[in-house]
């Protein structure tokens, strides 16, 4: 009898274990920073210029103190500008402090808004200097959206001279709450038949380290679930309620209105993953090339051959560091490209959940009407909500992380305790009695 509880004990304790371990490995203590923004990363601001008739815009994130930024060009068909020189081999040569990115509209002809960038830092004395001279280095991303707003106009027509949208934006640059939903580079984006847009989102490790994203979520891929009810992809990385009433449609795909894909070519998804924490260049190129995944757990297909996706990584504790200069321990780095694509995908929820319609394409709360989406303002604005005090739950409709050990530790527990079962039954000799 003895020998079978012993037996019995041990196998409850490889159970719990197991348990432990695995909720070890998710991302427990993390919670969205007080904005759940970018703007939560210290010394990001960003800014925004938005065409409504045309359904395009800009957006731009300003570094005053200056920033170390790498780049992460996935897509078939990039648009981007000074992103070599953003590599880490580069960047280990020669640090260049980054003081602003630029995501925009209007396809090719949109990176001419880099200029009116470019020329508002120099006001300001932000740039690289030589001599006397300050020279402002702005990389920058586009996405599709010609001929996408309500009078059918084409970008090239629209786009303002003399570089203005791109300062209005920069001028704009602030703290705090982000404006989400179709508003600057989001106003006219698309996501595999649905309206698009502008989303952000942060999370703070119990360290006090700091990761936000900053995306325009303008794909090919689907942001639902065709197979499973059409439910969002990432409602299960929620924190702290931040979808609101957001759940699965009870009625599934059957609750679907007609929409339009997005055709082949004319999809892009760009976007910013930062942290204030200290990394190397080779760290920051590596942060955004793991915030991939993020893409890939919130919109499927992902990175297409026609696609231009591009992650551009920040970090704003490292832009005057000698080059080569050592970065973050492999822990703190480990948390930091463990936690960086969950808070990308989040980002790319909340551009679904805030978009506006603006005759470009049905959103998801309308396509879905039954997925109960939480009623926001109508004004192409909505900004991030702020996170609730409470820790986070779980979301019984949407499989939510923090169930996840546990159930699956219970379910090792009752396997343990059955395989000691068996084992008692099966050793010859053993008295039982």
């Amino acid at each position: 009898m003895k020998t079978r509880a012993r037996l019995l004990r041990l196998a409850t304790i490889t159970g719990i274990a197991a348990t432990a371990a695995l909720a070890a490995a998710s991302p427990g203590g993390a919670a969205p920073g007080p904005n759940n923004a970018i703007t939560d990363v210290p010394g990001i601001e960003v800014g925004n210029d938005t065409n409504r008739a045309a359904a395009t815009g800009t957006t731009v994130l300003v570094m005053r103190q200056g920033a170390l930024v790498g780049a992460s060009p996935t897509g078939g068909a990039p648009g981007n500008r000074v992103t070599t020189l953003l590599e880490g081999t580069f960047q280990d040569s020669l640090r260049t402090p980054i003081f602003a990115i630029m995501l925009n509209g209007g396809s090719i002809f949109g990176l001419q808004a880099a200029c009116g960038v470019v020329q508002w830092l120099q006001e300001q004395g932000l740039g690289l200097r030589f001599g006397n001279q300050t020279i402002p280095l702005v990389p920058g991303a586009i996405i599709f959206d010609l001929g996408r707003g309500p009078d059918g106009q084409a970008g090239q027509d629209v786009i303002p001279k003399e570089c203005a949208n791109g300062y209005r934006a920069t001028s704009a640059a602030r703290g705090g709450p982000v404006a989400m939903g179709s508003v600057g580079a989001g106003t006219g984006a698309r996501s595999g038949g649905v309206k698009g847009g502008l989303g952000t989102a942060s999370t703070v490790l119990p360290d006090g380290t700091v990761i936000g994203a900053l995306v325009v979520v303008n794909s090919s891929g689907r942001p639902y679930n065709p197979d499973d009810d059409c439910v969002l992809y990432t409602l299960w990385l929620e924190q702290d309620n931040e979808f609101g009433s957001t759940r699965r449609p009870p009625k599934g795909c059957e609750s679907a209105q007609t929409a339009t894909s997005t055709p082949p070519g004319q999809a892009t998804t760009i976007g910013v993953i930062a942290t204030n924490a200290r990394l190397s260049a080779a760290q920051v190129q590596r942060m955004a090339e793991m915030t991939n995944d993020g893409f890939a757990r919130a919109i499927r297909p992902a990175h297409q051959a026609g696609d231009g996706d591009t992650i551009y990584g920040v970090s704003t504790a490292t832009p005057n560091d000698t080059p080569g200069s050592a970065g973050a321990d492999g822990t703190k780095f480990g948390a930091i490209v463990a936690e960086a694509p969950d808070v990308y995908a989040r980002a790319i929820t909340h551009a679904i959940l805030s978009a506006e319609n603006l005759g470009v394409a049905q959103t998801y709360c309308e396509r879905f009407p039954n997925a109960k989406c939480p009623k926001g303002p109508k004004n192409a604005s909505v900004v991030a909500p702020a996170p609730r005090s409470s820790p986070p739950t779980a979301r019984p409709d949407a499989g939510g992380v923090p169930t996840a050990p546990i159930a699956a530790g219970a379910v090792l527990v009752l396997l343990a305790l059955l395989a000691g079962a068996a084992l008692v039954r099966r050793r010859p000799g053993l008295r039982t009695t």
